[in-house]
C-alpha cells in the first residue's frame, strides 16, 4: 500500500478550496486541478508500506484551527497550493505524527513539513501574474483528528482514500 498521514477538509473547506481552484482557473492558469475529493493536508508521507499504521497515529486531546491564508508555487515540483497561518499546534502534531512514525520503525519522507493543501500540479502560471494577488476565501479548518490515507493510480491520476483515523472513524465524512 502507498500510504500516507494527512488531515481531511470539511465539505466546506473543500467547496471554499473548489471556489479557490475556480479563481486560479480564471486567472488565466491552466493546470492539472485536484478533484476536491483528492484535497488534503499531508503531514507524513510514507509511501508503500504493507500495513495500516493506524495505531501508530496520534490522538488529538485539544482540537484546533488553521486558517487558509495564501497561495503559493513550489516551482521545482510544478505545484499550486493553498497555504495555512502560522500554527504551533499544526507543527506540533505534524512533528509527533513523525516521531511515532520513527518510533515505529516506518520511513517516511523527511521532507520539512510546510503546511499547505495542493490544489493543481503542473500549472502555467501567464507571465507577470502575481499569485499574492489571489484572495483567498476566509476559510478555517477545524482539527480534530488525523487521517491514514492509501493512494492509488488510476487512469486520470490519483485518487487518496482514508483508510483509518487515530479515532477510529475510519473513513467517515464530516
Amino acid at each position: 500500500m502507498r500510504l500516507f498521514v494527512g488531515l481531511r477538509p470539511t465539505e466546506k473547506i473543500r467547496t471554499v478550496l473548489s471556489e479557490l481552484q475556480s479563481q486560479l482557473q480564471a486567472a488565466g492558469i491552466a493546470a492539472n486541478y485536484l478533484d476536491r475529493s483528492n484535497l488534503h493536508m499531508t503531514l507524513a508521507f510514507i509511501g508503500e508500506w504493507p500495513d495500516n499504521v493506524c495505531d501508530i497515529l496520534p490522538v488529538i486531546e485539544q482540537p484546533f484551527s488553521i486558517t487558509f491564508s495564501h497561495v503559493g508555487l513550489f516551482r521545482k515540483a510544478k505545484v499550486i497550493w493553498a497555504g495555512i497561518e502560522d500554527s504551533d499546534a499544526l507543527n506540533q502534531l505534524a512533528q509527533q505524527v513523525r516521531v511515532n512514525l520513527s518510533s515505529a520503525g516506518i520511513p517516511f519522507d523527511p521532507q520539512p513539513f510546510v503546511p499547505h493543501i495542493t490544489l493543481a500540479r503542473k500549472p502555467l502560471v501567464p507571465e507577470g501574474l502575481d499569485l499574492s494577488k489571489i484572495e483567498v476565501p476566509a476559510a478555517v479548518l477545524p482539527v480534530a483528528d488525523v487521517f491514514l490515507y492509501c493512494s492509488n493510480r488510476v487512469e486520470n491520476g490519483m485518487v487518496y482514500s482514508v483508510i483509518g483515523s487515530s479515532s477510529g472513524q475510519g473513513g467517515a465524512a464530516r
